[in-house]
């Protein structure tokens, strides 16, 4: 019996033991447990050390060794400067890190968005990152973003910055070839549809130099210079090729149905260019939008 009594304590013990053991590892686990999702993660400081580096995947080992970062403080944070900078947020006004460039448009609808990256980026300026899946490409004859319904007729450098990608007047088809069966455009053509046909008025009438002008409207980063200013600024050069044509000019043309018609070419060329305009004002802001995403970055 006493043999007995001394190995129940025994097991008794070690029960104890165990279940203390068991306790201080779960306690353990729970405060890491804790700790890791209630703990923010530590900001990076500044790398203060000045140091050259082969090349940028050096210099991000260097910094993910040293939970630092080379660049400037914005809002108390420590930043990138090549890939970040110091803006605003849109509500508050107050600083806030903001990526310097845009690789993907924005959430914001169309209509807002300018408004909201004006805010948020007073200091922007030109974008001269290199080609990325927004903005891959500016060839002669290639689509500027694989969205565009035209293809690119001549690029303009633009020196450091990216390149201007000029494709004329950016009717969509579909809708050129409404407004040609309407009988507003005289010729079935997106830049010259008054001139461009056997029996049009020529290549004077044509809106080409009016659209590459607003082609560079869009694809310049002006806070000063919105959707509406570019819109109101291509009406103006459309208007003023139609007031080289002779106000008693008449175009004899074949028309939709095949047959022979004749109309007053300032008086198509001018609704024409009123059509195009208020197109643009109806549906140009996802246009505008994509543009000055592509070309636009919150600072230099």
């Amino acid at each position: 019996m006493r043999i007995m009594k001394t190995n129940s304590l025994y097991r008794s013990d070690v029960h104890t033991l165990l279940c203390g053991i068991v306790f201080f590892l779960l306690l353990h686990t729970n405060t890491a447990a804790y700790a890791q999702f209630s703990t923010p993660p530590v900001q990076p400081s500044l790398c203060q050390a000045a140091i050259c580096f082969a090349n940028p995947a050096d210099e991000a080992a260097f910094e993910r060794a040293n939970h630092c970062v080379f660049g400037s403080m914005c809002a108390g944070q420590a930043i990138k400067a090549s890939t970040q900078c110091c803006g605003a947020n849109r509500f508050t006004g107050r600083p806030e890190v903001h990526d310097k460039f845009l690789t993907a448009l924005s959430g914001i609808n169309s209509l807002h968005w300018w408004t909201a990256y004006k805010t948020e980026c007073p200091g922007m300026t030109q974008s001269g990152a290199p080609p990325d899946a927004l903005w891959a490409q500016c060839v002669v004859g290639q689509k500027h973003s694989p969205s565009d319904d035209w293809k690119v007729a001549i690029v303009e450098s633009n020196g450091s910055s990216r390149s201007y990608c000029i494709d004329g007047c950016s009717t969509p088809p579909g809708v050129v070839t409404t407004l040609w069966r309407s009988g507003i455009f005289i010729f079935n053509d997106k830049d010259n549809p008054t001139g461009n046909g056997p029996g049009g008025f020529g290549a004077s009438s044509s809106f080409f130099n009016a659209c590459a002008a607003h082609d560079r409207c869009y694809q310049t980063c002006s806070i000063g210079t919105d959707q509406s200013a570019c819109d109101n600024t291509l009406l103006a050069g459309m208007l003023a090729a139609c007031a080289t044509i002779p106000p008693a000019h008449i175009t004899t043309f074949i028309n939709n149905l095949g047959q022979p018609d004749e109309e007053n070419t300032r008086d198509k060329c001018t609704t024409a260019a009123n059509k195009m305009h208020t197109g643009l004002q109806v549906g140009g802001s996802g246009a505008f939008k994509t543009r000055r995403t592509q070309y636009c970055q919150c600072c230099s």
